[in-house]
């Protein structure tokens, strides 16, 4: 249940750094939200679930090889 709980916050940080912070970046490069709807969060979580899944990635590549030198 504590694992659960970790990740909803975690998940619910992310939406909001996303909407803070990847969202404008995205926007100042001259994407705009009014013209396209809900095309712009989308895009900006789909970045940002592409870097997740590389960190995550990696981290899970590090412990198989800490767990093969062992």
């Amino acid at each position: 249940m504590k694992k659960i709980l970790i990740s909803l916050v975690i998940t619910i940080l992310l939406f909001f750094f996303n909407a803070w912070f990847i969202m404008p970046i995205i926007f100042n490069f001259g994407y705009s939200s009014v013209e396209s709807s809900y095309h712009l969060e989308t895009h900006s979580l789909l970045l940002l679930l592409i870097f997740v899944v590389i960190f995550c990635t990696s981290l899970i590549l590090e412990k198989f090889d800490e767990n093969n030198e062992n």
